[in-house]
């Protein structure tokens, strides 16, 4: 059920979210700002993994926060969201059912989804969770369902 939450405030987010570029080179589509434009017109740090593969794409959403969407190499598939909001203060009571990570120094929080290791619509077995944690007065809330947790904490110690 938690799922399902989840994925409706996921897709509710992306459909009304209409802005796209590309990652690595840089490649920007359908007249969308670059990351440099859209760091000049927020008032926190935005973070960008370093350790993202040169063949995924990248789709960026602004409003009411900033997502960065990182799709396969045929921009079909969404390997990993990455939400990014103005810094606020979290603590282990704020998440009971989470598994406490460092992440460059900083507390982060990571959960399983609940149906981790089921096979989904796709035919994919579903692995990752949601992690979340307050880097440079950043707040980032990372999932993916389709990335093992290793492979995403990895992704997230690259940020800066």
């Amino acid at each position: 059920m938690l799922f399902l939450v989840r994925l409706f405030i996921i897709l509710f987010l992306l459909n009304y979210s209409p802005l796209i570029i590309m990652a690595k080179e840089i490649k920007y589509n359908h007249d969308s700002k670059t990351i440099s434009e859209i760091k000049k017109d927020v008032d926190f740090n935005v973070l960008t993994p370093k350790m993202i593969p040169d063949d995924w794409t990248l789709d960026t959403k602004i409003s009411p926060w900033i997502m960065l969407h990182y799709m396969d190499s045929k921009d079909t598939k969404l390997m990993v969201s990455i939400h990014l909001g103005r810094g606020f203060p979290l603590s282990d009571e704020d998440f009971p059912f989470s598994e406490k990570v460092d992440i460059n120094g900083n507390d982060g929080y990571f959960q399983n989804w609940d149906e981790i290791g089921e096979v989904d619509k796709h035919g994919d077995i579903i692995t990752g969770g949601l992690l979340r944690w307050v880097q440079d007065g950043t707040h980032v809330e990372m999932n993916s369902s389709c990335l093992s947790k290793e492979r995403m904490l990895d992704i997230a110690r690259s940020m800066n």
